[in-house]
């Protein structure tokens, strides 16, 4: 009968050490999912930074070819849209990933324009 409850006494203590052992590993895995969605965040702001870059990097590089072409009014144009273009803005959305696309409309446009204006 002692040597019954010595083995329960022990079976308890294994269990509580199990069970703290289980509670230490679910704070661990607690801690790397917040590390984890931290670490998501991050690069997803990250990514965010690096299209804002390259929309103001492509509209620069149009305002260089547009000056090198002798184009001030579409340079002048292009630099208005460059200070647009604000980070963060609530229509980033619509720029990443369509700067190209803002960049030939705005050339579009210009050149519309230009051709009327040189036609009458």
């Amino acid at each position: 009968m002692e040597r019954l409850k010595t083995d329960m006494v022990e079976i308890g203590e294994g269990q509580k050490r199990i069970r703290e052992g289980q509670r230490e590993i679910r704070q661990k895995f607690e801690e790397i999912e917040s590390e984890c969605r931290s670490l998501k965040e991050e690069t997803m702001n990250i990514a965010k930074q690096s299209d804002y870059n390259q929309t103001r990097i492509n509209l620069m590089f149009s305002i260089l070819k547009a000056r090198e072409d002798n184009n001030f009014a579409h340079a002048d144009h292009l630099t208005g849209l460059l200070r647009l273009v604000k980070f963060p803005s609530p229509f980033l959305f619509l720029i990443i990933g369509i700067s190209d696309f803002i960049i030939n409309l705005a050339n579009a446009s210009y050149r519309g324009k230009h051709k009327l204006t040189n036609s009458k």
